[in-house]
């Protein structure tokens, strides 16, 4: 099963924000079985996969892109262009193995993957990848500590 709430009254922690999930052309979502999510935002550009028994907080963020170009001058294009694909912006997939759980208000950005079993403390911003069974949180997201099974 899979779970997605979101909304006034669903969660204290996000009580005005809905759940968003926009999948592109020619990309992928895949969410493995008994995943729960409150007030999510998930954008794939390329490829999002979660895995079994995820857990994800309030207002978490999961991208796969940039969004924009890192060069200044092609971001004034940006407004322009009616086809984006043919714009420079990075796109790496991320991957959420079995039975993570992350907390409220993350960031989840291009590339990363988060290995099987590991927590990512409530507010952080994930823009490295992280071995399973491990503790990470902050801005950017560091080690906590190894996880004891």
């Amino acid at each position: 099963g899979l779970i997605i709430t979101g909304g006034y009254n669903i969660n204290a922690l996000s009580p005005s924000e809905r759940s968003y999930i926009l999948v592109r052309k020619d990309s992928k979502l895949i969410i493995g079985d008994n995943c729960g999510f409150s007030s999510i935002y998930i954008s794939v550009h390329l490829s999002v996969q979660i895995g079994n028994n995820v857990v994800i907080g309030a207002s978490t963020k999961i991208n796969d892109s940039n969004d924009h170009c890192i060069n200044y001058l092609e971001r004034r294009e940006e407004r322009v262009y009616k086809d984006w694909s043919k714009l420079n912006i990075d796109h790496a997939p991320i991957v959420i193995e079995d039975d993570v759980f992350i907390g409220a208000h993350c960031i989840i950005s291009k590339g990363v993957t988060i290995g099987a079993r590991s927590i990512v403390a409530a507010g952080s911003v994930v823009v490295k990848s992280i071995p399973p069974d491990e503790v990470w949180g902050g801005n950017p997201a560091r080690f906590i500590k190894k996880l004891s099974n």
